[in-house]
């Protein structure tokens, strides 16, 4: 299916959602709701949603902006989507919107979802806060500032979201807080935490080395529960999983002209199974 979310970030998941789905429906987990503690633009939970494979996705991300975005497409979109329809883009408007983005105390929730909406699709590769302009600010480069601001389509996105807005709850807190905070007999984890390497040049929130062994240790208290576990492909993260989850290396490309090799890995509890296949051309074990 095409993209469902209107966010887009580096390494992003929406080409899971077919590999998601297998696990699911391979360890019997179908009627579970879908839970993602850094839900980010949450492609793939959303995706499984369209498709009807749970009932219920359950988002947190603990970027209040990121959260706003979410809060403001399922409780005011039709305000959100007039000003995706009326908001210019051009490098004034640009401005504009990293203003109310940096500001953000006092700004009105849906102006501020609708800033971290709009530079995370004008900034390059979707970086809000480092990334710059497509273009560069003299929009001299090869593609233009509006090179991912297709308004038709980015419509459709946020107007499918809005459909389904009663089957997504949105929270704003600590991932593992998160997770605690969950049923684990009636949810189904997928967690995909800012990567443990370039994770501070790509996220506000990114996260410490420290927090990444918090985690692990975590999700080995949880281990009897279900969850899948992405990260970027590093010793230190193998370090903290091997010997009691399994580890498996993939490839997933992200576009038809890009592809990630050896970068990836996905984790899993000893008791969960793994598909043999791959279930998308999009993924390689």
């Amino acid at each position: 299916m095409t993209t469902a979310s209107p966010l887009r970030y580096p390494g992003g998941k929406s080409a899971m959602a077919g590999l998601l789905g297998q696990i699911r429906r391979l360890n019997g987990l179908g009627g579970r709701a879908i839970a993602e503690p850094f839900a980010g633009g949450a492609g793939a939970s959303l995706a499984l949603l369209y498709l009807e494979e749970t009932h219920k996705v359950l988002l947190n991300d603990a970027d209040p902006a990121i959260h706003d975005f979410w809060w403001s497409l399922i409780n005011r979109p039709k305000v959100f989507i007039d000003m995706l329809t009326v908001t210019r883009v051009d490098m004034h408007e640009w401005y504009h919107q990293r203003d109310i983005y940096r500001e953000s105390c006092g700004v009105d929730r849906v102006r501020r979802g609708f800033s971290a909406f709009y530079l995370n699709r004008c900034n390059r590769s979707g970086i809000i806060i480092n990334g710059g302009p497509i273009g560069g600010v003299q929009q001299n480069g090869n593609w233009k500032l509006d090179a991912r601001f297709n308004k038709a389509d980015l419509q459709r996105r946020c107007e499918k979201v809005a459909e389904y807005r009663d089957r997504i709850r949105i929270s704003c807190c600590d991932g593992i807080e998160f997770i605690d905070s969950i049923d684990p007999v009636s949810s189904f984890f997928f967690i995909d935490p800012p990567y443990f390497v370039k994770g501070s040049m790509l996220y506000l929130n990114a996260l410490k080395a420290d927090y990444h062994a918090n985690l692990a240790d975590h999700l080995k208290s949880i281990s009897d529960s279900a969850w899948v576990l992405t990260y970027d492909d590093c010793p230190e993260i193998r370090r903290m999983y091997d010997g009691w989850a399994t580890i498996r290396p993939f490839t997933l490309r992200y576009s038809a002209a890009e592809r990630r090799s050896g970068k990836e890995i996905l984790i899993v509890p000893r008791w969960m199974h793994l598909p043999t296949s791959q279930g998308s051309a999009a993924i390689t074990w």
